[in-house]
């Protein structure tokens, strides 16, 4: 992959990153919880032998933090189906570069790391909130409890989560992320060559001649 292809796909890819936080946050905080319309609103918590009831089930649609999760879970699941099929487009080119790939990554991790460190800044903008909170959604279950509703304010008192602070959360939800796209990215690179073993042939002839060429 030449430089200028590898800068398109960078960008690519961390749009693709920013659009899937959209729909992780619509699918965590519309989809799923509109379930709860179609459970009746009657009856307690937990029922006999403690086990959950109409109204408990509703509790675990509406529950922010579950949201969180599933939009999470939704985000991650297509983004490393994208990267499989990634690695399996790039072998089948010859485009093979697994440095390349790395660095993208990274890349991406600092794009979506990077806003959270002036979150502090807007902290009195109430648009700011809803911005940060929609944004990083699907990561809000790891966080402080900022996030875990599109208008919660950020001086919230009774956070929830798993309570990290926010900017080490999102590093650690975008990383897990990346990191199953990567190993996605190599496990589909290694099945296809598997499969058509002249590929790595032939990328080994066009190194010899690229190593043959600067040594001339």
């Amino acid at each position: 992959m030449d430089s200028f292809k590898a800068m398109l796909y960078t960008f690519a890819r961390i749009g693709l990153m920013l659009l899937l936080d959209i729909f992780g946050m619509f699918t965590g905080a519309v989809l799923f919880p509109g379930l709860a319309s179609l459970v009746p609103s009657n009856g307690s918590r937990v029922g006999e032998g403690g086990k959950m009831t109409v109204s408990g089930v509703k509790a675990f649609f509406t529950n922010p933090i579950v949201g969180s999760v599933i939009g999470f879970i939704i985000m991650t699941a297509i983004l490393v189906w994208i990267f499989y099929d990634d690695g399996k487009k790039h072998a089948a080119y010859e485009e093979w570069s697994w440095e390349n790939i790395l660095i993208i990554l990274v890349l991406m991790l600092m794009a979506a790391f990077v806003p959270t460190i002036f979150r502090e800044s807007f902290k009195e903008s109430a648009t700011m909130t809803v911005f940060y909170n929609g944004l990083y959604y699907p990561l809000s279950w790891l966080c402080d409890g900022v996030g875990t509703g599109l208008t919660r304010s950020y001086r919230d008192n009774d956070p929830t989560g798993l309570g990290l602070p926010y900017t080490i959360g999102v590093l650690v939800g975008n990383g897990i992320q990346l990191s199953l796209c990567f190993a996605a990215y190599v496990t589909s690179f290694k099945l296809y060559v598997k499969k058509h073993p002249v590929i790595l042939k032939a990328m080994s002839d066009d190194e010899e001649l690229v190593e043959e060429a600067e040594e001339e």
